[in-house]
């Protein structure tokens, strides 16, 4: 017996564990089909290479716009300083809203005055190889309109015009035929279904005799529309007021010319719109100015009719006199009343009649002189009169002139006060008159004051008015004399290095390009893919373990472990499974009994059971092969064997028939084979028979193996009934033939015990192709060879073209 130990690791890999994803596995399993990318690659760059030459490079164009933002200054060279009304109405002071001239610059009006100051609805161009070369500023004519029939197609008219020397032209139909031969001359009309046109000969005629050009004619509003999707406008900071202009073109002068003519209809329409506005502003500010004038003139008349009415010159100077000459007429009122106190004193004291009465004390600065002098004298009498009392008595003769010179005096002073006293009352009577007028003019006064104060403002204000409208007229009109626009142009449109294509990237895309077909058409095949390609798909799903794995073997021979160098590898394999079978039977020494089946025919069933027996002879075992697929025999096909031989059929059939005379001899030492026999139509019923149980016990007595091929079991019970006998059941899959839908079968008979110690053997499996797997070829099998046998160059070409 064979010491050779299991060399199938499968049923213990990493990558079996459910669940796991083994990279190695994916990227082998697109490595196999390297032809397919290396096709992929070749065909995409042979695409990128034909687009590259088929595709007109595209190039940048940009152009950088600066604006003034005006700013208001006390003082310097900035405006000078307005009201917030003032500002309103001066279009010199408005600030510059940037995003609001970006709108402005991309505006359809602007693209569209574009389009017909260059003529751009109109574009000439000539086929050149694989390219289509636009004749810009170049073309050999000019197309004119002079009378269009209704609106031109959305997608425009195509004519093709055949120039056939420098007086005529032919034109063509779509396909580029003549259309009869009737010649039409240059500048003269030519009319068609859309309407009549002229072709006017430009210098560059000369270079296009007998060539065919395409004029394609567009209507101008969806050329400007087209053109407005291509400009961009932005704004670099909002913080710095530099407006990048920018479009593409694949011809680098075109493009300049369309960057430049938008900024300079641009500045144009800008400083149109301005000196507009300066002239509205300056109508209106002269009729302001007259309105404000006559307004100023009726008001400067109101308040002259009203100090002529109220005969005021200066009402604070006169204010301020009436004051004083109030303020002087009370104190004089005062003052006489004061010396009328006074008077009446001294008149009481003359009037009295006895010396004893003292004289009343006064200020003279309030009195008449004359009458001060009295009172001094008096004043002295009777000090002197008081000075004799003190020694002399009354009655003594020296008080007689004294008295008498007092009572004089006394008569005097009542004389003086009497007259002074009536002309004080008169004077008062005057002064009270005097005020009286003074404090009527005076309670008038603050009336006047307001009446005169509001219309001094009233004046002010039209006066104001009138002054910075006057301001305004020339601030407005030294703007409108300078016609200043307030964008300046800091870069023309200049054109940059060629944006698209770029040759590289252009390459690099269509490598990419090239591996990602292959492997999205290898992926959807997988996808779409209804049969089984992993071994993993079996043991996820039905936990029934892989016994191992025989790889694809595109041979005419049944039997390939003869030992033969071509077959050594795949030889190998069947040793490997011939070891597991040997563990799995718990190393039984003798009559072991292995089943072999499927699902469906085809899926090589009878060539694992023929090379397994023939492995196990190798060993110096006792085999026998029993053909029991009674309804599609084909193992003794497979030995080369007569199918007409009797065997099991006609055993199970007649009870008195004994094996000897039915079995065969193969040609390989060791093993037997027990053919079918007659193809009956009740084999399911033979089986059945307690004669079947019989044979496998007879058998068990002289063979160390005993393998039944048996029918596949999902067409057919055979193999269901036949499984009483077996010690352990094979089960082959094969590799992308075996339907998915059969791994669900066999978890339902592994679930429901229906076979002894039930495996799986994966057959057919292609090395590389779905990611792992073996062939006959592989390095680690043909280090152990000592005589490799080269490849024949049909089984090259084949095996290159399978990888596909």
């Amino acid at each position: 017996m064979s010491t050779l130990q299991p060399q199938d690791t499968t049923l213990s890999s990493p990558a079996n564990v459910k669940g796991a994803v083994d990279v190695n596995e994916i990227i082998k399993k697109y490595l196999y089909h390297w032809p397919l990318y290396i096709v992929g690659i070749i065909l995409a760059m042979v695409l990128a290479y034909f687009y590259l030459l088929k595709t007109n490079p595209v190039y940048p164009i940009v152009a950088t716009l600066k604006f003034d933002v005006p700013t208001l200054s006390s003082s310097g060279g900035g405006p000078m300083p307005q009201s917030a009304l003032m500002q309103s109405l001066d279009p010199t002071s408005k600030p510059v809203i940037v995003e609001n001239e970006i709108e402005v610059m991309q505006s359809e009006k602007l693209m569209y005055q574009v389009v017909m100051n260059l003529q751009l609805w109109v574009t000439y161009t000539q086929k050149s190889h694989f390219l289509t070369k636009d004749l810009y500023k170049i073309s050999p004519f000019d197309f004119k309109f002079l009378k269009q029939n209704g609106t031109l197609p959305p997608n425009g008219v195509a004519i093709k015009v055949f120039i056939k020397d420098h007086n005529s032209f032919i034109v063509k139909d779509i396909d580029g035929k003549i259309q009869g031969d009737k010649k039409f001359v240059f500048s003269a009309p030519v009319k068609n279904d859309f309407g009549t046109w002229q072709l006017s000969p430009t210098p560059n005629l000369e270079n296009y005799i007998d060539s065919t050009i395409v004029v394609n004619v567009e209507d101008p509003d969806l050329a400007a529309a087209g053109l407005q999707k291509g400009i961009k406008a932005e704004l670099e900071d909002k913080d710095a007021p530099f407006v990048n202009l920018s479009t593409t073109d694949i011809v680098p002068q075109r493009g300049k010319d369309i960057l430049n003519a938008v900024l300079d209809l641009y500045q144009k329409e800008a400083l149109g719109d301005k000196t507009k506005e300066a002239q509205r502003a300056l109508v209106f500010i002269d009729k302001r100015l007259d309105s404000v004038g006559n307004d100023l003139k009726a008001v400067e008349n109101k308040i002259q009719q009203y100090q002529s009415s109220e005969g005021i010159t200066d009402l604070v100077a006169q204010a301020q006199s009436d004051r004083d000459v109030n303020q002087a007429n009370t104190k004089s009122l005062n003052d006489a009343k004061l010396q009328q106190t006074i008077l009446q004193e001294l008149e009481i004291y003359a009037n009295s009649p006895k010396n004893d009465q003292k004289l009343p004390a006064i200020d003279a600065a309030f009195l008449d002189v004359s009458l001060v002098s009295i009172y001094e004298k008096l004043s002295d009498l009777e000090l002197q009169r008081e000075q004799l009392l003190a020694t002399t008595p009354t009655e003594n003769p020296i008080y007689i002139p004294i008295d008498r010179q007092i009572a004089a005096l006394k008569s005097s002073i009542k004389d003086k006060v009497i007259a002074i006293k009536s002309a004080l009352q008169a004077s008062q009577k005057q002064l009270e008159s005097i005020n009286s007028g003074y404090q009527t003019s005076l309670k008038k006064i603050p009336m006047q004051g307001m009446k005169s104060n509001a219309m001094k403002r009233e004046e002010e204000i039209k006066a104001a008015l009138y002054s910075d409208l006057l301001t305004l007229r020339e601030r407005v009109s030294l703007q409108y004399g300078s016609s200043v626009s307030d964008a300046q142009i800091v870069d023309d449109a200049h054109a940059g290095k060629v944006k698209w294509p770029m040759v590289p990237m252009v390459y690099g895309l269509a490598f990419i390009l090239g591996l990602i077909l292959p492997t999205s058409l290898v992926y959807a095949r997988e996808m779409l893919n209804d049969r089984i390609i992993s071994r993993k798909q079996i043991e996820d799903a039905t936990g029934v373990p892989i016994l191992g794995e025989i790889s694809y073997l595109d041979s005419k021979s049944p039997i390939v472990v003869t030992g033969t160098r071509s077959k050594f590898a795949i030889g190998e394999q069947f040793r490997v499974l011939r070891t597991n079978l040997y563990h799995l039977h718990n190393h039984n020494g003798k009559g072991r009994v292995t089943l072999c089946t499927s699902s469906i025919g085809g899926e090589g069933k009878s060539f694992i059971c023929s090379n397994i027996a023939v492995t196990m002879a190798y060993t110096s075992r006792k085999v026998i092969l029993l053909e029991m697929d009674l309804r599609k025999p084909k193992v003794s096909i497979n030995f080369g064997l007569s199918s007409e031989h009797p065997g099991i059929s006609e055993y199970l059939e007649n009870d008195s028939l004994g094996l000897e005379g039915l079995i065969q001899h193969s040609n390989i030492p060791g093993l037997d084979i027990l053919s079918c026999g007659l193809i009956v139509p009740n084999p399911s019923e033979l089986l059945e028979k307690r004669r079947l149980d019989d044979l496998i016990n007879e058998l068990k007595k002289v063979y160390d193996d005993i393998v039944i091929d048996s029918p596949p079991i999902h067409l057919v019970t055979d193999a269901i009934i036949i499984s009483r006998t077996a010690d352990v059941s094979l089960y082959v899959a094969r590799q992308g033939y075996t339907y998915k839908h059969e791994i669900e079968f066999i978890a339902e008979i592994n679930a429901d015990n229906r076979f002894p110690k039930l495996t799986v053997i994966f057959n057919g499996v292609k090395s590389g192709k779905h990611g792992y797997g073996y062939s006959y070829s592989d390095k680690s099998y043909n280090s152990y060879n000592t005589s490799k046998e080269k490849l024949k160059f049909g089984s090259v070409i084949k095996g290159f073209f399978r990888r596909f």
